[in-house]
């Protein structure tokens, strides 16, 4: 926690990382060196991790999309400047 005291404000971390045996395996978008991070705060430790861990879905959800996105304009032009900004 970072405050003592009945409003104490605890700090979570969470890391996301692809698992042998996971449901990314066949994948090969995500690579297995690639990790997410996610922080959240709250008085509650259970809403703090809560926060954390969307954080981190959403890192991967937007890296995801850019991915994606990136992917298309190639394919579609040969030509990575016509990609669009997320």
């Amino acid at each position: 926690s970072v405050t003592e005291g009945i409003e104490a404000l605890a700090i979570t971390r969470v890391v996301l990382a692809p698992v042998v045996g996971g449901p990314n395996d066949n994948n090969p978008e995500i690579s297995k060196d690639r990790k997410f991070t996610g922080t959240g705060s709250d008085t509650d430790i259970v809403t703090a991790s809560a926060r954390a861990y969307t954080s981190a879905i959403n890192k991967l959800l937007k890296w995801t999309k850019r991915r994606q996105t990136d992917e298309e304009a190639v394919s579609d032009n040969g030509n990575i400047r016509d990609a669009k900004p997320v």
